[in-house]
């Protein structure tokens, strides 16, 4: 997914979270005077909820592919680190420190990916 394609993704989530706040903001309006659901606003409240399970779905797996693209930039950059040892180049024990972070955070990243990877709900949301 191109850098494009994520704007227009989020300016489409953005509209889609605007209408769903003018739609509660009218509903609520028609609550305070009295008035009672109907089964249009059931039906709406109902697609509303299926609509941010999905863009839920959809995040938690977007999330998941940035902590697995940073867990391989982290292993790049201890595998970098370590050659720039090996060469003698700056500081080695440095380079070695830096290459241990490095692996220490690229497995943080890939236990976060698999958080993210994992459904809390249960797919209780889907149907």
């Amino acid at each position: 997914m191109t850098a494009e394609d994520r704007g227009e993704r989020a300016a489409e989530r953005a509209e889609t979270a605007g209408r769903r706040s003018r739609e509660l903001a009218e509903r609520l309006a028609r609550l305070s005077a009295g008035m009672l659901s109907t089964e249009r606003d059931a039906r709406r409240a109902h697609e509303a909820a299926e609509e941010s399970a999905q863009l839920a779905e959809e995040a938690r797996q977007r999330a998941a592919t940035g902590h697995e693209n940073a867990a391989r930039a982290h292993e790049e950059a201890a595998r970098v680190h370590d050659a720039a040892a090996d060469r003698g180049v700056g500081d080695p024990v440095d380079h070695r420190r830096r290459a241990v972070e490095h692996r220490r955070d690229a497995e943080t990243d890939r236990r976060e990916a698999q958080a993210d990877r994992h459904d809390p709900t249960g797919g209780a949301l889907s149907g």
